[in-house]
């Protein structure tokens, strides 16, 4: 299996990998032979690129997901549905899904052994959704090679989540704008810990701790970072954690106006801004995750 951008994409090629859309609906299956009306269905549709099968790579060995294409899939629909009701003006309370989050940890620890290979491709308007899952799950790997209960695993990935949920309170057209950013345009997105940290505040579902997630998951070790510009010790665990999780999976996706970093590549950057941007201790247990380590 390998990726390929979209605008390399042929005819005849097959796919290596099933397409869903937002709802979880199947686009495309996976097996579909690619005819140029169907590329440029996905072109039109804002896919960066696509998994394609290798003929040759018949006996090479599989690296596994963190979590299953299914749990993926529902995890990305719900944020999505949550997303439209927060933004159509309706009464939407956030109330997690816990069943889906204790599966998550489950599949994570299950999965223990494998390598990190969250595998999906994100349309360019559904970014955030998908986003927001793999963040989860690769904190939560993060914090089962801390030592971390089920208990405390279920509570960071509950705040890992929904790091990003004050990205509800961000224009449409701004957060799906693939040219430069105005300095007022970045400003607007800077203010979406502020928005998160404020909406699950109301919610009884959410721990102080994992509130803080959403509040915190921006500010940088030496004191570089936003909203508040702490430092160190003072940004909670969690949101250290998240950090990492957060600017890996960024780094690793596709996205319509740049290819997406290597494992190898995404990692160096993490590790040439340790003791700076990120908890040096974070870092080295995610060199572990990187290599596939056990808890």
């Amino acid at each position: 299996m390998k990726k390929v951008r979209t605008e390399e994409l042929q005819d005849g090629m097959k796919l290596a990998k099933t397409i869903y859309s937002i709802d979880g609906k199947v686009l495309v299956r996976q097996k579909a032979e690619l005819s140029q009306s169907l590329i440029q269905k996905l072109k039109s549709l804002g896919l960066p690129a696509a998994f394609i099968e290798e003929p040759t790579a018949a006996n090479q060995a599989k690296v596994a997901d963190l979590i299953s294409e299914a749990l993926r899939v529902d995890l990305v629909s719900s944020l999505s549905q949550l997303d439209s009701e927060i933004r159509s003006g309706r009464a939407a309370t956030i109330t997690p899904n816990k069943q889906r989050l204790f599966a998550l940890v489950d599949e994570v620890l299950a999965n223990r052994s494998q390598q990190m290979g969250m595998t999906d491709i994100r349309f360019h308007g559904d970014y955030i959704y998908g986003h927001s899952v793999h963040v989860c799950a690769i904190a939560v790997k993060i914090g089962a090679l801390l030592g971390y209960s089920q208990a405390k695993l279920a509570d960071l990935a509950l705040g890992a989540l929904f790091h990003d949920i004050g990205m509800t309170q961000i224009p449409l057209n701004l957060l799906n704008k693939t040219s430069e950013l105005t300095p007022q345009e970045r400003q607007l997105i800077r203010v979406h810990p502020e928005h998160g940290y404020a909406m699950l505040r109301k919610s009884a579902h959410f721990s102080a701790v994992a509130t803080h997630v959403a509040y915190q998951h921006h500010e940088r070790y030496d004191g570089t970072g936003y909203p508040r510009g702490l430092a160190g010790d003072a940004i909670h665990e969690f949101a250290r954690i998240v950090a990492v999780a957060d600017v890996y999976d960024a780094l690793t996706t596709e996205k319509v106006y740049r290819p997406a970093k290597s494992a190898t590549e995404a990692f160096d950057y993490i590790y040439s801004r340790s003791e700076s941007d990120f908890d040096p201790q974070i870092v080295a247990r995610f060199a572990k995750v990187i290599q596939g380590a056990q808890p």
